[in-house]
C-alpha cells in the first residue's frame, strides 16, 4: 500500500539514504535504526506532530504499524519542518512562567515526580540548582534518568525539558557552565534508560526538540497573551500519558534555574 508522506523532520530528510531496519513498532508509530543506532520515526500525520527525526505520513483508516506495511510516496515533494529557535541576549529574562504554572496545575496527571515544589511530598522530587558542583548533579540525574513509568520514563521527560528551558540562554555567562555540565552529565548515563528513550535526549542535548516544545520555547522570550502561551503548553502536554507534562514541569524548572541566576 502507498502512503504519501505529508511532513519530513529536518534530521529525518538525511537519514533516508541510511540503512535502515526495524527497531519497534506501536499502532500509530514505527521506529527505524540506522547502523549508528539513531532512529527514525514514522508517524501517523493526524495524530502526532513534527518531530525532528520523524517522516509523518497520512495513513489509512484502521492502519496499525503493528500488522501493516507500506510504501512511502512524495518523499521529493514533502514539506521539510525546521524551526528557527536562537539564543537571546543574557539580560532578556524569560516570560509566562506563572501562566505555565496554572496549565500544569490543571492538567490532570499520573506521575512519579513531584511536578511543582511544594507537590505530592510522596513522590520523587528533582532537586537541580545552577550552583551544584557535578557531583550533586551527577546524583540528582542519576535519580531521575531511566526513572518512572512509560515507554518515555517521567525522569527522562523532565530532563529533556529542563534542557529546553535553558535552551535558550545557554550562553549566558551564568548558565553556561550549568548547562553544559547537565549536558555532559546526562550524555554519560544515557545508558540508564531505554533506546527510544535515550534518543530523544540524545537530541535534547543538541538543541532538537518536538514541534510543539519548540513552539512554546520562542513564546518565552515575547509577550504574548496568556490564551497564546496557554496553548501552546496543552499542545506541548498532549504527548502520552504523562510525558508532556513531565517535560512541562521540568521546562519550569529550568525557568526557575533562570530566573534564580541570570
Amino acid at each position: 500500500m502507498q502512503l504519501p508522506v505529508v511532513s519530513l523532520g529536518y534530521l529525518a530528510k538525511d537519514r533516508l539514504a541510511q540503512p535502515l531496519t526495524a527497531h519497534s513498532r506501536f499502532q500509530h508509530a514505527m521506529n527505524l535504526m540506522a547502523d549508528d543506532g539513531q532512529l527514525l520515526t514514522l508517524l501517523d500525520a493526524s495524530r502526532y506532530p513534527n518531530l525532528p527525526d520523524a517522516i509523518r505520513v497520512q495513513l489509512p483508516h484502521g492502519w496499525d504499524w503493528r500488522r501493516m506495511t507500506g510504501e512511502l510516496t512524495g518523499l521529493e515533494h514533502a514539506e521539510i519542518w525546521q524551526p528557527q529557535i536562537t539564543p537571546v541576549p543574557p539580560e532578556q529574562r524569560p516570560q509566562h512562567y506563572a501562566t505555565l504554572v496554572k496549565a500544569l496545575i490543571r492538567q490532570p496527571v499520573e506521575s512519579e515526580l513531584m511536578l511543582l515544589p511544594g507537590g505530592d511530598s510522596t513522590k520523587r522530587q528533582p532537586h537541580i540548582f545552577a550552583q551544584d558542583s557535578a557531583e550533586k548533579l551527577t546524583f540528582q540525574v542519576l535519580r531521575l534518568i531511566g526513572f518512572g513509568g512509560g515507554l518515555t520514563p517521567d525522569g527522562d521527560d523532565y530532563l529533556l525539558g529542563y534542557l529546553a528551558g535553558l535552551w535558550r540562554w545557554q550562553t549566558a555567562p551564568r548558565i553556561a557552565r550549568h548547562y553544559r555540565l547537565m549536558q555532559e552529565i546526562i550524555a554519560s548515563h544515557l545508558t540508564r534508560t531505554n533506546d527510544i528513550s535515550a534518543h530523544y535526549l540524545r537530541r535534547a542535548l543538541d538543541g532538537h526538540f518536538s514541534e510543539p516544545l519548540c513552539d512554546l520555547l520562542m513564546l518565552l522570550a515575547t509577550p504574548a497573551s496568556d490564551d497564546i502561551v496557554h496553548s501552546a503548553a496543552q499542545n506541548v502536554m498532549q504527548f502520552g500519558a504523562s510525558s508532556g507534562t513531565d517535560c512541562l514541569a521540568g521546562l519550569l524548572h529550568g525557568m526557575r534555574t533562570l530566573q534564580t541566576t541570570l
